[in-house]
């Protein structure tokens, strides 16, 4: 009975610490460690996750409470690299929630730059997930602190790939001026950083790579796909046409000799069958692998709509 009771009680402290530590409560944070005369803030976790309080701190941006748990306490000198169990670190957090001042904090205590948390994320990686002056201040601070600009995690993504699924190009661009060799950088699938701009349609990336490095422009992944072809099969048809305009070559194909007029048409992408017929830019009849017509994808995915435009247009 009294072994129960001990337990919850320690169970409370822990959830009542963590709690106030992620709040930002530094009064309630300084009542707990009088009354219960707390030593490690290490041991009390979030059950899921292995959270610390420096975790939860750092994720909130809580400097105070980050300063106050380094400082205060005689712990050894990895607590500022306290892992979770995903080996998540204090600074994974504050660099995924663009905590620039909580990052910059704990970089200046030796936290380690490049650590990898499950899936082989780096701080830097995580920090390119997100956009705005933060981020950028998040960014610019790990780089300085000679974070890895060229590490992948386990699906070959690099910072500045992620960066380019974001779409935010001052971040990108800080990437650039620091490593411009990252231009380079394909993940697992053979995709480089315009291949992912064009997929999500950022526009301002597209201009700002292909300024940087015109031969991305029909480069192909693994698949034989273009970042035209990943532009029109997501239906960003702005940044297709942005695409075009920059001079990319609209007869690619991809490894089933697929044009991007049958890409459209198995995307169910009218505003892209109609634009490619109307500017001639694909021959309506055009046969991909194993002699399949744009007609005949559209009508075995039962698309109304582009069959009739393409019979409009001379399919046969």
């Amino acid at each position: 009975m009294c072994y129960n009771s001990a337990m919850l009680e320690t169970s409370n402290l822990s959830r009542d610490f963590l709690r106030a530590c992620e709040n930002g409560d530094m009064s309630r944070v300084g009542i707990l460690v009088d009354k219960y005369r707390i030593r490690d803030w290490s041991h009390f976790r979030h059950f899921a996750s292995g959270d610390t309080a420096l975790h939860v701190a750092a994720r909130a941006g809580n400097l105070n409470v980050v300063t106050y748990l380094y400082e205060c306490f005689d712990m050894p000198e990895f607590k500022v690299n306290v892992t979770n169990k995903d080996m998540k670190r204090p600074l994974h957090e504050a660099a995924q929630f663009a905590q620039d001042n909580v990052l910059k904090y704990l970089l200046e205590k030796g936290a380690l730059v490049d650590a990898l948390k499950r899936g082989d994320w780096t701080p830097l990686m995580l920090a390119c997930t997100k956009s705005g002056h933060a981020a950028c201040q998040c960014i610019s601070a790990l780089l300085a602190a000679n974070a890895n600009a060229h590490l992948r995690n386990k699906d070959g993504w690099t910072p500045l790939l992620i960066a380019c699924r974001v779409g935010d190009e001052n971040v990108v661009n800080l990437l650039l001026k620091h490593s411009p060799k990252c231009i380079d950088d394909r993940s697992n699938n053979g995709r480089n950083a315009l291949h992912i701009a064009a997929f999500h349609g950022h526009q301002k990336v597209i201009n700002l790579l292909t300024a940087s490095n015109t031969n991305l422009l029909n480069a192909q992944d693994s698949a034989g796909s273009s970042p035209l072809h990943e532009a029109v099969k997501h239906e960003n048809m702005n940044a297709a046409i942005c695409l075009i305009h920059l001079g990319a070559n609209v007869s690619l194909v991809n490894n089933i000799n697929q044009t991007i007029l049958h890409v459209a048409a198995l995307a169910g992408n009218v505003k892209a069958v109609e634009y490619i017929l109307k500017h001639h830019l694909i021959d309506v009849n055009c046969e991909a692998s194993c002699g399949i017509t744009p007609l005949m994808i559209a009508r075995r995915n039962n698309c109304s709509n582009i069959i009739q435009i393409l019979i409009r247009f001379g399919a046969k």
